[in-house]
């Protein structure tokens, strides 16, 4: 007489969309067993039904994070699922909406020190130039000082210190590039805006000159920084912002030394329309790499 095959097997089997092999076999030539099999997959099909009853779908990332960064109330999970109806517009306009809300709370992420750092740096570097102004050194230590802090702040936003492995890009429900651009244009703004305030207390030139004698550089430089730290590794990002900032202030538009690069270093780090564009295009090229890192990471 044959085995019958167990209740356990019945079960794996009942489960399985296989054909069983041996098990197979034997259940075409034995009718007990095909009975027992046929009760598995009454009870899998019952605890199978059940479970979808009691599924209850999770309410949308808008619907619970929403009211928050806008000051509201977060509704519970059945009231998300139950009154908040789906989300009418387009999955990219509610991307950048919410992207747009987080850049608002992008100041959380920073570090403590670092806005009050940068402003006595900027503070700092303003009151020196100012006393040094005859000279001419005080406007050029007081450009070098805004590139190296504007630089310092775009390398912030790529640190893994803040974001170990970019954890927090890539969770969110709105696309990494998004997320990363709302970061940068807290810090960028911030720095840009302190750099801007500080340049009024520096005697001599005016206004205008003294942040032209650093406003392209840096962003030229912190882009450059930026684009490579994300591209490849924050060190990388760390020493080309640093040479560059580092011909600044040998040979540039401002620079100690005259080198035969002058003609070359004036073009590129004077504040004009090519340097800003230069710039924006190097930008656009890191947020490339964020959208195709959040692509790999979201791929199976």
């Amino acid at each position: 007489m044959t085995e019958h095959i167990t209740d356990d097997v019945l079960a794996t089997l009942a489960r399985s969309d296989r054909d069983g092999g041996s098990g197979a076999e034997h259940l075409a030539g034995c009718t007990d067993c095909r009975t027992r099999m046929a009760v598995w997959q009454n009870i899998g099909s019952a605890v199978r039904a059940e479970a979808d009853e009691r599924a209850v779908t999770p309410p949308s990332f808008d619907a619970l994070l929403g009211p928050a960064l806008a000051g509201a109330t977060v509704p519970s999970r059945g009231q998300a699922a139950a009154t908040v109806p789906a989300p009418k517009a387009d999955g990219r306009d509610m991307s950048w909406r919410t992207a747009w809300q987080l850049t608002l709370r992008q100041a959380a992420l920073m570090p403590r020190l670092w806005a009050p750092l940068s402003a006595a740096g900027f503070v700092g570097a303003a009151l020196v130039a100012s006393a040094r102004v005859q000279d001419g050194f005080g406007v050029r230590l007081f450009g070098a000082v805004a590139v190296l802090l504007v630089i310092l702040g775009a390398l912030m936003v790529a640190s893994p210190r803040r974001d170990p492995r970019r954890e927090l890009l890539f969770t969110l429900p709105v696309p990494p590039a998004a997320v990363f651009l709302a970061r940068l244009t807290v810090v960028l703004f911030a720095d840009v805006a302190m750099a801007m305030i500080c340049s009024a207390l520096v005697d001599g030139p005016g206004w205008w000159p003294v942040v032209t004698s650093w406003l392209g550089e840096s962003l030229l430089a912190a882009s450059l920084a930026l684009a490579l730290a994300v591209r490849f590794a924050p060190a990388a990002g760390a020493a080309a912002g640093g040479a560059l900032w580092l011909l600044g202030v040998v040979g540039g538009p401002q620079g100690l030394f005259s080198t035969p690069a002058d003609a070359l270093l004036n073009a590129l780090l004077s504040t004009t329309p090519w340097t800003l564009l230069l710039a924006l295009a190097l930008l656009g090229w890191a947020a490339g790499a964020m959208r195709s890192h959040g692509t790999a990471a979201s791929a199976p």
